[in-house]
């Protein structure tokens, strides 16, 4: 072999060594480009979810595609999630699922617990608006694992705010106040006002249910303030349907409309049907107190196939009993008593104990205005028994509706009463004849 030949064979060998690393270095450094671009997809799909969801989807879309072109599993599992929660938001809860499972597949093979958590959240949620408070409740402890386990403050917090929504629903209110503040004080700690909104939310309903009526109007007008502040329409139209809510209950119907309205505009708007049907129903209690029953109860069948669309459970048995008490009003106790009854039914079913008392409540009233006092007397004990179970005081007009029947039933236990004790010695009166008259033949 000739001097010349072996310096070409070295060049050749150089020129080969010089592209086989310019090409790992070209490869290596498009998909460190190719992950930058997915991370920054996904970063403005996240920050578009509560205020444009159109776009939203679209970089969902896009991150997705680029992530799995450069197998880059973490973007590719978090742009699942987000298109799971972009499902979500429109009700569409088997696609929603379907796109959290693909994306926790995603995340286990990495062993990105914090992907994993979150998308075991966002399940639990879907559960939690079925009112599968178990299932729900057992995901959010899951979730809540993998956030201690990972130290992801946030991801703590975000837990303990939905295992305290959980406890609401089911009526535990000491537990339920006791997550939530859990939740406030990371927030608080993390200084991220942004996500203590939600706290702010939760806590608002417990206020309301307490009978605490200005105290939750307070904290919901900072949540409409914080959320317009962050741009998140989503909770920004849950304050303004609460401060709806707040004034109903104090029976400012126009101030309660005007809020309604403001709500139900915003979610049209982001296409929010979970809250579309809870804001529709409000606006058949506030049609209801204005006596104005068939307008109302349009409003609350227009709720309820909103609901049964997306399975809720809660909110079915929610409305029914709104059915059952818009006949009462107009008199058709037979029938309302039968939307009480079903209400009821589905409410034990998930265990939703604000409905059930709500039921008894109900059923004390339509059985009292029959004449039914033996079943009204019933479900008022019903009634007590699962009021002193509950862990904060029930609204005052409930207390003051079972009451205002409470003489007229005491009224009928007095009467058979009598009638037996009246029974009791007519039959003793008996007896004692008897034998006067054996005694009597005998002598």
């Amino acid at each position: 072999m000739t001097k010349n030949l072996k310096n070409l064979i070295v060049i050749i060998f150089y020129f080969i060594s010089f592209l086989s690393c310019s090409f790992v270095w070209a490869v290596d450094f498009i998909e460190k480009e190719a992950k930058t671009i997915v991370d920054s997809l996904n970063k403005k799909c996240v920050e578009n979810l509560y205020s444009d969801r159109e776009l939203a989807y679209s970089l969902a879309m896009q991150a997705y595609t680029l992530a799995d072109s450069a197998q880059y599993i973490k973007g590719k599992g978090a742009a699942l999630n987000s298109m799971g929660n972009l499902h979500l938001f429109k009700g569409n809860y088997i696609a929603a699922i379907d796109n959290y499972n693909k994306a926790i597949e995603e995340f286990k093979i990495i062993n990105y617990t914090k992907g994993i958590a979150n998308c075991n959240n966002n399940i639990g949620l879907i559960y939690e608006y079925q009112g599968k408070y178990k299932e729900a409740l057992n995901l959010f402890k899951e979730s809540l694992q993998y956030e201690i386990e990972s130290n992801n403050k946030e991801g703590i917090a975000s837990s303990y705010n939905n295992i305290a929504s959980i406890y609401y629903f089911l009526g535990q209110y000491s537990e339920s106040l006791r997550y939530f503040h859990l939740s406030a004080s990371i927030y608080d700690e993390l200084n991220n006002e942004k996500e203590k909104v939600s706290c702010f939310i939760n806590i608002g309903a417990i206020y309301e249910r307490q009978g605490l009526y200005l105290k939750a109007i307070e904290i919901n007008k900072e949540v409409v303030t914080l959320s317009q502040q962050y741009k998140n329409k989503h909770e920004e139209a849950m304050g303004l349907h609460n401060l709806g809510s707040n004034f109903l209950l104090l029976n400012d119907l126009e101030q309660s409309l005007s809020f309604l309205n403001k709500a139900v505009i915003i979610r049209d708007d982001i296409d929010d049907k979970t809250g579309m049907a809870s804001t529709l129903k409000y606006f058949g209690r506030v049609y209801e107190k204005q006596k104005k029953f068939d307008l109302a109860i349009d409003y609350y069948f227009q709720s309820l196939k909103i609901s049964e669309e997306l399975e809720d459970q809660r909110s079915i048995a929610e409305t029914f009993t709104l059915i059952g008490e818009n006949l009462m009003e107009k008199e058709n106790r037979t029938s309302a008593i039968e939307y009480f009854y079903t209400s009821l039914s589905i409410a034990r079913e998930i265990g939703a104990q604000a409905e059930i008392l709500d039921n008894y409540k109900q059923l004390v009233l339509a059985y009292s205005s029959i004449g039914n006092f033996d079943s009204a007397s019933k479900y008022l004990d019903l009634f007590a028994v699962l009021k002193d179970t509950l862990s904060l005081p029930l609204k005052p007009e409930i207390k003051q509706s079972a009451k205002a029947y409470e003489p007229e039933i005491d009224k009928q236990k007095r009467q058979l009463k009598t009638y037996r004790q009246a029974l009791l010695f007519g039959s003793i009166a008996v007896v004692v004849l008897i034998i006067l008259v054996f005694i009597r033949k005998r002598k």
